[in-house]
């Protein structure tokens, strides 16, 4: 497992480089603590499935943020590639292949698009692990995922 401190404080240098109103405490912890149910910081490729990175982000999904969102909020997108250390041509002509890559490869990436995801949900920071939990489930794993509410809260209070 990587250092959690260390962990925490890449995603906090991460948020802040996007800028302040994605780098909320309530986000670092609800980031921090997606990344440790969905890999406990240990695992970069699902054991079984498509889904990679510490945030373990299916390509798709990154694909879709980059054609559905990014490209309609262009200071955003430039925030996004300089914050991700990338050429505009990802998020401009994004592909499911260089995708796995990035999110594999780049923390960074893997960081704001967890970030993103979640600034997305039409619901406030949740303020509690119990909110988290609820908040990831239906947000992040979804119905179709394996996980549950319960599954969050022992795995962030075991390992957090």
């Amino acid at each position: 497992m990587v250092d959690k401190k260390q962990m925490r404080g890449i995603i906090n240098d991460v948020l802040q480089k996007l800028g302040d109103k994605y780098a909320d405490p309530k986000a670092l912890d609800l980031v921090y603590n997606t990344g440790l149910v969905e890999s406990k910081y240990v695992y970069l490729k699902q054991v079984q499935g498509p889904a990679v990175g510490f945030m373990q982000i299916e390509p798709w999904v990154a694909v879709s943020t980059c054609k559905d969102y990014l490209q309609f909020r262009e200071e955003l997108m430039k925030k996004v590639a300089d914050v991700c250390n990338l050429d505009w041509h990802y998020f401009l002509n994004p592909t499911e292949e260089d995708w796995r890559y990035i999110l594999t490869t780049n923390i960074a990436a893997q960081i704001v698009f967890c970030r993103i995801h979640y600034w997305r949900v039409p619901k406030s920071l949740p303020n509690t692990i119990e909110e988290q939990a609820k908040q990831w489930k239906r947000y992040y794993n979804t119905a179709r995922g394996k996980g549950t509410p319960e599954k969050f809260i022992e795995i962030v209070k075991k390992y957090g």
